[in-house]
């Protein structure tokens, strides 16, 4: 079931929340909705979904070539699974989960064998058969949500939207439904959209990124597509940390302060003039020797070796400060300590077109 939207616009009162966005989602697809608070991502879902109405004169909403926009939220096939769970408190597990098949029209709603059938058997899929006759409150945060999931599916949605469906966990709990979301959406299949501002998330889980601002599509990409060749400053900025330098760029080499480096990306090679540089701290190397190579001259103001990697915070001899990520086998090798003079050099760059 594949999802078309077409020049969709929502305003509310002088806030314009959406503003001509267009978007396909193919079908069986996974698709995150990545931005930060107030860049559209909920409208969208929202609208996608039937809770809210785009514009009017907005252009069209389309599953499978079937146009939408005009049809009520519950004639649209679509489950819903929300942050805050929404299971009712008095119902047993296996109750909330069979809750939307008993409540369809008696001609559609299946009989009580096939009830108890299908919700074990969704059950089962999300790890959660040995709890059905327990309450909500009786759940951790992550078997509700798991719970909420199964609920959504019962009903066999033509596409399944998720609004943060996991904001309201702590970060262990988050990483572990991530990993588990994109397992059962490699056996299931059905056509998802999910919002999100968490970054890794999004990195993590979907097939396909919709990296949204201030109401627009700023780039549409897969996982490695928008994180190693983003489209814009923002993208770049918001899709982790980054330094940020100002240089020129002269027949495909960028030039900041000591340093030359050849742009590698052919759209990059268009670009000359003054122009802003842009590196991730991963692609920062550090090195206590002076060599032939050019290099920036930095004395190190903090260490944070706590996780997989050791952060390293400088500040150049022009007082820029920047960060360096480095393995815990090369920090092992260095001596690094506040104070200690290095040498850095990038090892990869991202250069957008104008000055300061």
């Amino acid at each position: 079931m594949s999802i078309e939207v077409q020049s969709i616009s929502k305003t509310f009162g002088t806030f314009r929340a959406l503003d001509d966005v267009s978007l396909t989602v193919e079908t069986g697809e996974l698709v995150a909705l990545l931005g930060p608070s107030g860049s559209g991502k909920t409208t969208l879902l929202r609208i996608i979904g039937g809770l809210e109405a785009p514009d009017p004169g907005s252009g069209s909403i389309r599953f499978y070539n079937e146009d939408v926009a005009n049809r009520h939220v519950s004639q649209r096939g679509v489950g819903f699974v929300f942050q805050h769970y929404a299971l009712f408190r008095h119902m047993t597990v296996f109750e909330n989960v069979a809750f939307g098949l008993r409540v369809k029209p008696r001609k559609e709603r299946p009989g009580k064998d096939a009830i108890r059938e299908k919700v074990h058997e969704l059950l089962r899929l999300v790890q959660l058969d040995g709890l059905a006759a327990r309450y909500p409150h009786q759940l951790s945060g992550g078997q509700r949500q798991r719970v909420a999931l199964a609920r959504a599916l019962a009903v066999e949605p033509r596409v399944l939207l998720l609004d943060e469906p996991f904001g309201a966990l702590d970060a262990r709990v988050r990483k572990e439904l991530r990993a588990w979301l994109r397992r059962l959406h490699d056996e299931i299949h059905v056509t998802t959209v999910f919002v999100t501002h968490d970054q890794d998330e999004a990195l993590e889980v979907a097939d396909r990124i919709v990296v949204m601002h201030e109401g627009r599509i700023e780039q549409i990409g897969t996982p490695d597509e928008v994180f190693h060749n983003p489209a814009s400053e923002f993208v770049m900025h918001f899709l982790g940390e980054v330094n940020t330098f100002h240089g020129r760029v002269d027949s495909g080499v960028v030039q900041f302060h000591a340093i030359e480096i050849p742009l590698a990306e052919p759209e990059q090679n268009g670009i000359a003039g003054d122009a802003r540089v842009f590196i991730r701290p991963h692609d920062v190397t550090i090195d206590t020797k002076s060599s032939t190579s050019p290099a920036l001259e930095a004395r190190v103001l903090r260490v944070h070796g706590a996780g997989p990697v050791v952060r390293v915070h400088l500040l150049t001899s022009n007082q820029q400060e920047l960060m360096s990520e480095i393995s815990q086998e090369r920090f092992a090798t260095m001596e690094l300590e506040v104070g200690t003079t290095v040498y850095v050099r990038p090892r990869h760059v991202r250069v957008f077109a104008g000055g300061r």
